[in-house]
């Protein structure tokens, strides 16, 4: 462990994040990312100073080099982490009117796999006038259903890798 308290930290913030709902994962996935930029940061600070003062103190240059490696690994594997966690912010709060429609025919929204996105907002061509979804309330609903899926899909891979 490099800097315990912050692993921690950052170990409950992924729980919370796997553990996540359709209502509350963005705001789980911005937690994480802020946890995971403050540990990110004291890897930067451990590196800096914890490094050259003991190694000024006693160290063996292999143990300064295994050191090194160890916190270059962890800011490596945290970046990873953060462009995967701003990856999955991305894809399930950016959404446009075409991926809306392109959701709501792959899911048959309403029974219907004919949504077509019009200047007027966005329609079923089989259904009434009156079925009329604004763009906007097209993409928050594509939003909701591709955090559901993204909710659907962790809990089925937790569900596996625990058997």
């Amino acid at each position: 462990m490099i800097h315990p308290q912050s692993e921690e930290k950052l170990h409950y913030a992924r729980l919370a994040l796997n553990g996540a709902t359709s209502e509350n994962i963005v705001d789980l996935c911005k937690r994480y990312l802020n946890v995971l930029a403050e540990y990110r940061s004291q890897l930067y600070e451990l590196g800096n100073i914890n490094v050259r003062q003991k190694s000024a103190a006693s160290m063996s240059r292999e143990d300064v080099a295994g050191a090194r490696k160890s916190i270059r690994a962890a800011i490596e594997n945290t970046t990873r982490e953060r462009n995967r966690t701003e990856l999955l912010l991305l894809s399930i709060t950016t959404v446009s009117g075409y991926e809306a429609v392109e959701m709501l025919n792959r899911r048959k929204y309403e029974g219907h796999s004919d949504w077509e996105l019009r200047s007027s907002g966005v329609k079923s061509t089989s259904s009434s006038a009156q079925d009329l979804m604004t763009i906007q309330e097209a993409v928050d609903l594509a939003s909701l259903l591709r955090r559901e899926d993204h909710v659907t899909q962790n809990s089925t891979q937790a569900v596996e890798r625990q058997v």
